[in-house]
């Protein structure tokens, strides 16, 4: 489901890797991010920063309302980065005719694409809005940006099961683990009847979960990449 999105953050992952640097800290679980003093937190910058899911290292945030986190998957939605994973969901089942089983014709993947639309939005709702409100969790991704590529990599992957309080501190990701889990669950009222069963919600919530930690990969990684592309051109 979410494994071509995988298979992209993992490729562009091993594009960020120093030959030159050292793999003594592969055995040993990343601190949290170190603050940075580039980072412009005027009030016009930190109030503009509210609604981004990433946070960089150093960089002030406004602590998200209750309010403002049940709106929060709405800004998630209206993003154009927001759809890459349902078409890419949905284009992988289709390819594959995996679950939903709706076949494989030009209508399947529109059925395909509507199921995925509304499996992401619950999934963000549950697990970006709802939950976060109650349990006082914080729904953004803190970017570690320092350290090697294997410390950074697992400290993205664990932020699956690791989350961000209100208060700073870290604990168990709630409302990532759980929130999946009731999206998953609730696949069962739309798919079709061959794809309705607990197998499937084991198999959906496995793969988004799968899924939330590509898409952390990526947001950890792909400001370096982008910063290299960018230095390549200037340079030639």
């Amino acid at each position: 489901m979410f494994l071509k999105s995988f298979v992209l953050s993992a490729s562009l992952l091993l594009l960020t890797y120093p030959g030159t640097q050292g793999l003594a800290q592969q055995n040993a679980l990343p601190d949290a991010p170190k603050p940075s003093g580039s980072v412009n937190n005027t009030p016009a910058a930190v109030e503009k920063r509210k609604w981004s899911d990433v946070v960089e290292p150093g960089a002030k945030v406004p602590t998200l309302s209750a309010q403002d986190k049940l709106l929060f998957p709405i800004h998630e939605e209206l993003r154009l980065s927001g759809w890459f994973s349902t078409f890419a969901s949905s284009g992988w089942q289709q390819l594959r005719d995996t679950d939903p089983r709706y076949g494989v014709d030009s209508g399947a993947y529109g059925q395909r694409l509507g199921a995925a639309a509304i499996r992401d939005l619950s999934m963000r709702t549950f697990s970006d809005g709802v939950l976060p409100a109650i349990l006082h969790e914080d729904p953004r991704y803190y970017r570690k940006a320092d350290g090697t590529w294997v410390s950074r990599g697992l400290y993205a992957a664990s932020r699956v099961v690791v989350g961000q309080r209100d208060s700073g501190e870290s604990g168990f990701n709630t409302s990532i683990i759980v929130g999946h889990g009731m999206a998953s669950a609730l696949t069962m009222a739309y798919y079709p009847d061959k794809s309705a069963n607990g197998g499937v919600v084991f198999k959906t919530w496995g793969y988004s979960l799968l899924g939330e930690a590509s898409g952390n990969l990526w947001s950890e990684f792909w400001p370096d990449i982008r910063s290299k592309i960018f230095r390549h051109h200037q340079n030639n």
